[in-house]
């Protein structure tokens, strides 16, 4: 049942659509230049009373069910606590998402965001893999399902537009493969090669005041996140004759591709510099703390480095740590570490609760000082990290280029990006030397 507050609050928001609509219009109709600054401020407050009414209503929606929920479960006279009453400390606010969940885009239009183990495609029947269809462009359908995949999608040079839902289910393949998705990063669908949303870049200030006097300064400073999407691609070579006979050749050539790529979009997730067309990861974005081993790096022999690490975090407010996420060689020497008696040397609990990753995309040649076979672990709540993604993905098969051995080249092209939602959710801890 609606209350009067949710009404109101759905009230107001079909105002706030029909505001944001007539601002763009009025955006997109200016031709004086004097007034461009004035109409996108305009536009974006309305998208931020958006974003704060979309918020207001999940919570009254959830404070509603809550009361219902206690209502039902009230005891009668005499009678104790019913066992289903409802706790305050057991109700699920997850579906707040932080806010991420009901984001939109610069044009009012709702951005829904996966967190880890959200699926991006809708299970079907019949499905048709990636790897499937790559056999099938070489050796032809075996089924009706493969013929209708391959009757939509190649054009005149040759490429091959998977089907949405392919293409959705091998991205949740991918994303289940990649180290940051488990950490906690979320998935941006990208319907555009851009999308533009806003992010709370400063805190408002907050304080007491007396009857009458002046209210602490400070106001929130809103940035803008853009997504534009890159280009990844992941090549696979294989012969003709195991295309045509391998059983299981679709679910490898899948599994190859999607290990691959989720490795490349890790490495840019974490260590991506930005160039060569590809996105800016989390090491080399602006306002990430910083804690080193020292001028010229040195090697991990207690935890103090990495409570170091953890107390950046906590002095910049940010969440705990979902993940820390280092090279394997770092991983291995953690679980090295030993006492004074040459017993395991057990992490602090501050450090024990937070999951340790590892991934061979971290590199183990960084620079420190004289260091040149440095290595870093970055912390961080990876919820804040955000991968658009495209909901494409293009093949393509050539035969000529290994002509000489018979073997084919499968390339696969899908688009993405990275975006930090808040750089102060993360750290990193560079210098890290082997022991």
């Amino acid at each position: 049942m609606k209350t009067a507050k949710l009404i109101e609050l759905e009230r107001q928001r079909l105002d706030l659509i029909a505001d944001a609509r007539a601002a763009l219009a009025a955006i997109q109709a200016n031709n004086d230049p004097s007034k461009a600054a004035q109409l996108e401020a305009r536009h974006d407050e309305i998208m931020r009373n958006f974003d704060l009414n979309a918020l207001d209503i999940e919570a009254e929606r959830l404070e509603a069910s809550a009361r219902d929920e206690r209502q039902r479960n009230r005891p009668g006279m005499g009678e104790g606590r019913s066992s289903g009453a409802a706790d305050p400390d057991d109700l699920d606010f997850s579906a707040l998402g932080g806010g991420r969940a009901l984001w939109v885009d610069q044009r009012g239009k709702p951005v829904k965001v996966l967190g880890k183990g959200e699926p991006m495609a809708e299970r079907a029947e019949g499905r048709v893999g990636l790897g499937d269809l790559v056999r099938a462009k070489i050796t032809g359908a075996r089924n009706e399902a493969e013929a209708r995949a391959l009757s939509a999608g190649t054009d005149s040079a040759g490429g091959y537009t998977v089907p949405v839902q392919t293409a959705q289910e091998f991205i949740d393949r991918l994303r289940a493969r990649s180290v940051v998705m488990q950490a906690g990063a979320v998935t941006v669908p990208m319907e555009t090669g851009e999308l533009s949303i806003a992010r709370l870049e400063t805190d408002p200030d907050s304080g007491w005041r007396a009857e009458n006097a002046a209210i602490a300064e400070g106001d929130p400073t809103f940035g803008r996140v853009l997504f534009q999407a890159k280009t990844l691609a992941g090549k696979v070579t294989l012969s003709r004759e195991l295309a045509a006979d391998s059983l299981n050749v679709g679910a490898m050539i899948e599994n190859a591709f999607a290990q691959s790529m989720a490795l490349e979009l890790d490495r840019a997730a974490l260590y991506g510099d930005g160039t060569g067309n590809a996105p800016t990861g989390i090491w080399n974005t602006s306002g990430v703390s910083e804690v080193s081993m020292g001028t010229n790096g040195a090697a991990l022999t207690n935890y103090d480095k990495l409570l170091d690490a953890l107390l950046e975090l906590k002095n910049a407010n940010a969440a705990d740590p979902t993940a820390m996420i280092c090279a394997p060689r770092t991983e291995i020497t953690l679980a090295k570490l030993k006492d004074g008696q040459n017993n395991p040397l057990m992490p602090p609990e501050l450090i024990s609760r937070i999951p340790l990753l590892s991934t061979t995309s971290a590199p183990i040649d960084e620079t420190q000082g004289t260091a040149t076979n440095a290595s870093s672990i970055i912390f961080g709540d990876f919820r804040d990290l955000m991968i658009g993604m495209r909901q494409q993905l293009e093949i393509r098969i050539f035969d000529q280029v290994l002509a000489g051995t018979g073997q084919l080249l499968v390339v696969a092209w899908m688009r993405a990006d990275v975006q930090l939602s808040r750089a102060k959710s993360f750290a990193k801890l560079v210098g890290v030397k082997p022991a």
